[in-house]
């Protein structure tokens, strides 16, 4: 017998899915709407504006910020907050894939100062005008890059990982790549994924597939919940009460199916926090997302000794119908 989740319910039998849906028991406006992130967050554009805003005042080079090219195109820069400390933060801003930029991501800076961490934030192409695989190749180079200069020059010990929406997607494709001798794998200390969508086939359903372009297999390849086997560095996934109902049971499967192979460090719930808010929460050491990030920075010990804690229990992942 079929079986089905519905938003992460098993049900028996496939005569219990809903007449009409597309995936799971969503319609298709249902679906279109829970990968439409202003409709969960009315305060996005306010904060992604005040995040430009104070952005701007931090990229001083007078505070350690410099923009270095790892590459050869015009997109591929990173901006550097340089600092004497022995763990680099590196974090992959997020955007649909489509939008928003390293410059988005100033506002962290000062927090990242305040604990003597070199932060660095590439940019990287953007879809459709690049395609996905593309896209991460060009992380993979920002990461070596990052290694290279940091951790293989002796000028730092190891580096945190982070990402937010698609470049919490992006992270979690890290944890499960292999650089070969480019990036040991012990250079990575964590990784933390911030409301990510971790498994594309639900999103090439939705309104998203318009701008998306991937084979079957790339998106298989692409999916980090089909890569959970791969996976290197225990996870830290954290997620918003208020995110969208898809967006809330992605993280979920995700920490689930990481849970089943005793890949998951963590699983937090920010509660009352959308999908915007528990970004903005970066830049605070005093919230939770905040101190979560500086625990992983400051921490004694590798990603890997690090047990399951906290969180609410995952519910179970869903099979493709």
């Amino acid at each position: 017998m079929t079986e089905v989740y519905r938003k992460g319910v098993r049900v028996q039998g496939s005569a219990e899915r809903r007449s009409g849906s597309v995936y799971l028991d969503y319609s298709q406006e249902e679906l279109d709407r829970a990968y439409t992130q202003a409709l969960w967050a009315p305060n996005m554009q306010s904060l992604i504006d005040g995040w430009t805003r104070d952005g701007a005042a931090c990229r001083d080079p007078g505070h350690g910020y410099a923009e270095h090219a790892y590459g050869p195109r015009d997109c591929e820069r990173l901006d550097v907050f340089d600092a004497a400390g022995p763990i680099v933060h590196l974090h992959l801003h997020g955007g649909a894939w489509q939008r928003q930029s390293k410059e988005d991501c100033s506002f962290i800076a000062p927090a990242m100062r305040r604990l003597d961490v070199p932060f660095v934030v590439p940019e990287f192409g953007r879809l459709p005008d690049q395609r996905m695989p593309e896209v991460f190749d060009q992380i993979v180079a920002a990461m070596v890059w990052t290694y290279q200069t940091y951790v293989a020059s002796g000028r730092a010990e190891g580096i945190v990982v982070s990402g937010h929406s698609s470049g919490a997607h992006m992270a979690a494709l890290v944890a499960s790549h292999d650089f070969g001798p480019a990036l040991p794998v012990s250079a990575l200390r964590a990784v933390l994924c911030i409301s990510g969508p971790y498994d594309l086939y639900p999103v090439l359903l939705s309104t998203r597939r318009s701008y998306i372009d991937l084979t079957p297999a790339e998106a298989e390849r692409l999916s980090p919940i089909r890569r959970v086997a791969q996976t290197r560095v225990p996870l830290h996934l954290i997620f918003g009460s208020r995110e969208s109902p898809e967006f809330v049971r992605q993280s979920r499967a995700f920490a689930a199916a990481l849970a089943g192979e005793g890949k998951l460090a963590a699983c937090v719930e920010v509660a009352g926090a959308n999908h915007f808010e528990v970004a903005d929460q970066l830049g605070s050491h005093d919230s939770d997302v905040g101190f979560w990030l500086t625990k992983l920075l400051t921490m004694p010990h590798s990603a890997a000794d690090l047990p399951p804690v906290g969180g609410p229990a995952p519910g179970p992942g869903p099979t493709h119908p």
